[in-house]
């Protein structure tokens, strides 16, 4: 099954905070989670103007999340994960289980990036972002989702393409 997925962070040196994630499922469940442990003295200006105010979602201890996106994902023997400009999200989505090797059993150690992908179709116009929600990872959960099929529809018109899998 597909999952797409969003994350809000705090870019830290060497290191990502995570705020909160947002993921969609292929068969259109949700999961979405904040971080009660974000250490907002370290944020940016940015991050307080754009993301902060956002924030009124369902408050959960890293490991919470953890435990929670387990559950969600289930006992989906083949999970395949989805974002856009994917290499942040990655890093923090991985980081909620604490590194890319200790990921739950099951779980890819790679995720696919819907950038590289349009890219590789040309980079065909995409669906706008949200009017609203911009920077909410559920949000833009949604509209990873709303890409992929977008793309999917643009590589089946012009099938010269390969889909990824």
């Amino acid at each position: 099954m597909k999952y797409w997925f969003d994350t809000e962070y705090l870019p830290q040196p060497f290191s990502l905070e995570l705020v909160s994630i947002g993921v969609v499922a292929e068969d259109g469940r949700e999961f979405y989670a904040e971080s009660n442990e974000t250490d907002w003295s370290k944020a940016n200006q940015w991050a307080l103007q754009h993301i902060r105010p956002q924030l009124r979602g369902p408050q959960m201890s890293i490991e919470e999340i953890g435990y929670g996106l387990r559950a969600f994902v289930g006992s989906d023997a083949d999970p395949s994960f989805w974002a856009f400009y994917a290499a942040f999200d990655w890093v923090a989505f991985c980081g909620v289980f604490g590194s890319l090797t200790e990921l739950p059993f099951g779980f890819p150690q790679h995720c696919m990036d819907l950038k590289q992908w349009a890219v590789e179709l040309g980079n065909p116009r995409l669906p706008p972002p949200p009017a609203s929600g911009r920077h909410h990872a559920l949000a833009d959960a949604r509209w990873t989702r709303e890409i992929w099929l977008h793309l999917d529809a643009f590589s089946r018109r012009n099938r010269g393409f390969r889909r990824p899998a």
